[in-house]
C-alpha cells in the first residue's frame, strides 16, 4: 500500500505476474497518529484495486494481515499461494519516526525485525524456495561522503592469524547507521546472510538511494 510497493505491484501485474499484497495498513495508521497526509491523494484499497481492475481488466488479491505479528497468518497464505517471488517493502519506513520517542523506536525495532524473520523462517519452514527480494537503503552506511565506492556483494578482508598467517573472508560491508530505522535496516542484511548460508534462501537486498515522483506509467493510467 506504500509509496514504493503499490507502484510495484502495478507494475508488475501489468507485466502478467499474479500479484498478492499483504499489508496491515499501518503507513495510514501512523500518518492518522501523527495528524499527517500526503501529498498526493491516495484512494482507500479496495478503491485502488478496483480503479487498477476497470483500467487493465486485470485483478490484483490483497490480504491483511500483519507479518510481524501473526506468524501463523503468514504460514498459511504462504501455503496456500506457494510464491515463486516474495518482494519485502512492509517495514515502518521513516527515519525521523524511528527516533521519535522510545514507543516509536521500539515499535520499528519490533515491527521490522520481527516481520523480516517471519517471511524468512515461513518460507524455510514449507520449504519454498522462492527469490526473496528486499527494500534496503543506502542509509545503512551512513553519510560521511567518504569517496568510498561500496561493493556489491560482500567484501574481501584479510585478517592476521597464528604462526603470522594471513586469513581471508568476505564479510558484509560495515554499516554505519543514523537511525534506529537504518539500524533495523542493517540488521535485516545479517537476517539475509544468515538464511541464505544456512537455508540456501535466494536473497537481493537492494540498498537504494532516495526514490522521488509522484507517478508512474502504471499510477497515471487512473490520474
Amino acid at each position: 500500500d506504500g509509496f514504493c510497493g503499490w507502484p510495484t505491484a502495478l507494475h508488475l501485474s501489468g507485466l502478467g505476474h499474479n500479484i498478492t499484497i499483504v499489508d496491515n495498513m499501518s503507513r495510514r495508521d501512523i500518518d492518522a497518529e501523527m495528524g499527517a497526509d500526503s501529498l498526493t491523494p491516495i484512494a482507500s484499497m479496495d478503491d485502488r484495486l478496483a480503479a487498477w481492475k476497470e483500467q487493465t481488466g486485470r485483478t490484483i488479491a490483497f490480504e491483511n494481515i500483519d507479518v510481524a505479528r501473526d506468524f501463523d497468518a503468514v504460514l498459511g497464505l504462504f501455503d496456500a499461494l506457494q510464491p515463486d517471488t516474495i518482494i519485502h517493502f512492509g517495514e515502518q519506513r521513516a527515519a525521523p519516526y524511528s527516533m521519535k520517542g522510545v514507543g516509536e523506536k521500539r515499535y520499528t525495532v519490533d515491527n521490522n525485525i520481527s516481520g523480516t524473520h517471519n517471511l524468512l523462517a515461513a518460507s524455510v519452514e514449507l520449504g519454498l524456495d522462492p527469490h526473496f527480494v528486499h527494500l534496503g537503503t543506502m542509509g545503512v552506511y551512513g553519510y560521511d561522503d567518504d569517496g568510498l565506492e561500496i561493493p556489491e556483494g560482500y567484501l574481501p578482508v584479510y585478517v592476521p592469524g597464528d604462526d603470522k598467517q594471513i586469513m581471508k573472508r568476505d564479510i558484509l560491508y560495515p554499516t554505519n547507521p543514523g537511525s534506529v530505522y537504518h539500524m533495523t535496516k542493517s540488521m535485516d542484511q545479517l537476517l539475509f546472510q544468515f538464511y541464505a548460508k544456512n537455508d540456501q534462501l535466494r536473497i537481493t537486498d537492494l540498498h537504494q538511494g532516495i526514490v522521488w515522483g509522484t507517478q508512474t506509467d502504471e499510477t497515471r493510467l487512473d490520474a
